[in-house]
């Protein structure tokens, strides 16, 4: 399967030009800062983490040492990414982590055939995820698949886990991404100027967040810090008449 890196964000070298990562101690400081209740208190049982378009799966092993300090509990790490390639890679480069490969908007949408994700579900006998992880990648779902493709996409993962970390970039990164598009092969995005969820000054991660809300879930940080490329992290808690 041959992806296209620039229109779905699944760089190959991503990591070789994000050498400075500020998002580990963002997401530390977030973590501690939770409620006690938010996970669970340390115990034999483990718990259960998916990182939602992983990459090499270099960031998702710190997520998972990050959330085991935090926790102090086993984590058993799951990778989703689109590449066959990258997923291939990392589980030699990461072989702590199980990796599948897989579209998050085709699954969401179902239009792949197999859900990965709900296999591993299966296989591991356990109901969902104590957490699922979205960092950097639901622009290229939302410019991909437009508002619905979001929207279903952000369906799947609230049905997916207990507590969602998301990290959203702002619409100035849209813009960006669209014109990088345009000039790395000629391409467009047919449903970018159909966004009806879009705007700057935090009006593009309102409707995101708001949505997530919606879905039973209560928004229980915003970092105050920005990552070095001007996002944001998010930790929101299903709510208990929603489980």
């Amino acid at each position: 399967m041959e992806v296209n890196q620039v229109k779905n964000g699944n760089y190959s070298h991503y990591y070789d030009f994000r050498t400075s990562d500020s998002r580990s101690a963002i997401l530390k400081t977030l973590l501690e800062a939770l409620p006690l209740n938010t996970l669970s208190q340390p115990s034999d049982e483990s718990l259960f983490l998916l990182d939602v378009g992983c990459n090499l799966g270099h960031f998702t092993a710190k997520v998972k040492r990050i959330v085991h300090e935090v926790t102090g509990r086993k984590i058993c790490a799951a990778g989703l990414d689109i590449d066959p390639v990258l997923c291939e890679r990392a589980s030699s480069a990461v072989p702590d982590v199980d990796f599948l490969c897989g579209n998050i908007l085709e699954i969401a949408t179902q239009r792949q055939p197999e859900d990965p994700i709900a296999t591993y579900v299966r296989q591991h006998g356990i109901a969902e995820f104590d957490v699922v992880c979205c960092f950097s990648v639901l622009m290229y779902v939302h410019l991909n698949g437009g508002d619905e493709g979001l929207r279903s996409a952000l369906d799947y993962l609230c049905r997916r886990g207990k507590v969602l970390i998301l990290e959203l970039q702002p619409w100035k990164k849209y813009r960006d991404q669209v014109r990088r598009l345009k000039r790395s092969s000629g391409e467009e995005y047919p449903r970018y100027g159909e966004l009806a969820w879009r705007g700057g000054c935090g009006k593009l991660e309102g409707f995101i967040t708001g949505h997530i809300v919606e879905n039973g879930f209560e928004l229980l940080q915003e970092s105050s810090e920005r990552t070095e490329f001007d996002r944001q992290l998010w930790v929101f808690r299903r709510k208990a008449d929603h489980f």
